[in-house]
């Protein structure tokens, strides 16, 4: 850009400002079969602030699944043009009277309200509630701080809400002693509880396995082959092969924990789940084949199941897999949701922020990876085609600055809008992981199943939560699970070979 071109940007900028009006990425039902439901505005107008809210000037925003799930299947949108997107961080430019916890100046970041007026992420100026914020400390750039949102707060919700884990427990002075044990092999004396995370390599995964270390957990979870050194750089103790033959696996996770696994957390799907709930149930058979005894009190207490991605399915019946017959405790299944636990409920959230505050000041949590969309808004409609088709390795976010955002133009009549070749997206300062798009084609799971004609609806589709919308399956989630393709993708994508079955890897 020249020099000339650059004043004028800036002068044309600072004049939007004035006239209280900004650069927005909105979607709406488009009008004619074939025309994109996305357009890049102008001139939306700066949202009312509330008493208890902030103003913020967005720096840099992140993409989720539930971004173009919400307009593939048309909820959250209607006929007129709504500002979408949930994850952003960046300055706060005004506040209002009733807030006590920040001021103009702070950096933040969020993940916002979709219920709300005025918060959608995708527009350089949106208002949200004082109480739903996280601050961003100095060492950390927006960049990196806008991949915290959805992923770090169904974590904290996950835990410290549905399984009722204390915020006290925290312990950032668990760090260094957890990363230790983790990259060490284990002695097997270790006593701490187990939590098994099926999907430890997608952001959701990322950020469980950091606070579950925290928490003085043993983590045990599932990845691709490609992703088993990142995750276990988290904190992870035991990794497995996610393609590995399904009773392979659960007889994996056995092995490594004395089959004495109590809370589970499922980050990719319905089968996956019933997997996790297999494990829960622990087996009688596997004990008394393999001479393991675990103490009974532990076996009183109902196993406790957090399925982020779709309740368990096709639950076995084989007695050596868990049946009825062979099981040795019960499974109790938790349903996870913001609006009636971090959604104006400012005595949780604000409790649960704060602890993030300090854990992200004394870098005891460590963002996800990123990968930079070019093109500003214009280049999300994009960015979440690559997400939904699986173009998106796990453990990456993707993030776009919206100062690189064109001035002029619009994404209507725009096929995939910033038209690019797949080199031209950035890697920031990370390489990618290794895998390549014919990689990830051949390893993915329930791709292929059909979807129902008939939608399901929850009460929090509109707020972007895990309990979003779902066709066929009725799965949604607001996290892409290592490298899988979302559900609701399925149906979308040309039937692929799965892998071969491989034996559990376990580290």
């Amino acid at each position: 850009m020249t020099v000339e071109a650059q004043q004028f940007t800036a002068t044309a900028n600072d004049l939007a400002r004035k006239r209280s009006v900004h650069r927005a990425l909105t979607a709406k039902i488009p009008a004619e079969k074939g025309q994109s439901a996305w357009e890049l505005s102008h001139s939306r107008p700066h949202p009312n602030l509330g008493d208890n809210q902030v103003l913020i000037e967005t720096s840099y925003v992140a993409l989720n699944p539930f971004d173009w799930q919400g307009v593939a299947f048309k909820y959250g949108i209607g006929e007129e043009a709504k500002v979408m997107g949930r994850d952003g961080a960046g300055v706060i430019v005004d506040v209002g009277k009733e807030v006590k916890r920040f001021k103009q100046g702070d950096r933040v970041w969020f993940c916002a309200n979709s219920s709300a007026s005025g918060t959608g992420a995708f527009q350089e100026y949106s208002v949200h509630s004082a109480s739903e914020i996280g601050h961003t400390p100095s060492h950390l750039t927006d960049e990196k701080a806008a991949t915290l949102g959805t992923g770090l707060i169904t974590a904290g919700v996950a835990l410290f809400r549905t399984l009722g884990l204390s915020l006290d427990d925290l312990d950032p002075q668990r760090a260094a002693k957890q990363q230790q044990r983790a990259r060490a092999p284990r002695a097997g004396a270790d006593d701490a509880p187990w939590l098994l995370i099926w999907g430890g390599a997608g952001i959701t995964g990322v950020y469980l396995i950091e606070l579950a270390r925290l928490l003085g957990y043993r983590v045990i979870c599932s990845a691709s082959p490609v992703n088993h050194e990142y995750v276990r750089s988290l904190g992870a103790d035991v990794v497995l092969d996610r393609w590995s033959d399904p009773a392979d696996l659960v007889k994996s996770i056995r092995k490594a924990t004395n089959d004495n696994v109590r809370i589970a957390i499922d980050n990719v799907g319905g089968k996956t789940a019933a997997l996790c709930h297999q494990v829960l149930r622990g087996s009688a058979s596997w004990r008394k084949e393999n001479d393991v005894s675990v103490d009974s009190d532990d076996d009183t207490t109902p196993g406790q199941l957090v399925p982020l991605a779709g309740s368990p399915k096709e639950i076995t019946t084989s007695s050596s897999d868990g049946s009825d017959s062979d099981a040795v405790r019960k499974v109790d299944s938790l349903r996870i949701s913001f609006s009636t636990t971090f959604y104006n409920h400012p005595e949780f959230s604000e409790a649960l922020l704060d602890k993030f505050d300090k854990l992200l000041e004394s870098e005891s949590l460590t963002p996800a990876r990123i990968r930079l969309v070019p093109g500003g808004l214009s280049g999300i409609e994009r960015g979440l085609e690559d997400l939904r088709h699986g173009r998106v390795p796990g453990g990456y976010k993707l993030v776009a600055r919206l100062s690189d955002t064109p001035d002029l133009g619009s994404l209507s009549g725009q096929a995939g809008g910033t038209k690019r070749s797949r080199e031209e997206i950035e890697l920031g300062n990370e390489e990618a992981d290794g895998e390549t798009q014919d990689d990830k084609s051949a390893e993915r799971e329930e791709q292929t199943q059909a979807p129902s004609k008939k939608r399901t609806k929850t009460a929090d589709a509109s707020n972007g939560t895990v309990e979003a919308e779902t066709v066929g399956s009725k799965r949604a989630k607001e996290e892409q699970p290592d490298d899988k393709i979302p559900p609701t993708a399925e149906a979308n994508v040309q039937t692929t070979a799965q892998p071969p079955a491989r034996s559990a890897i376990v580290a």
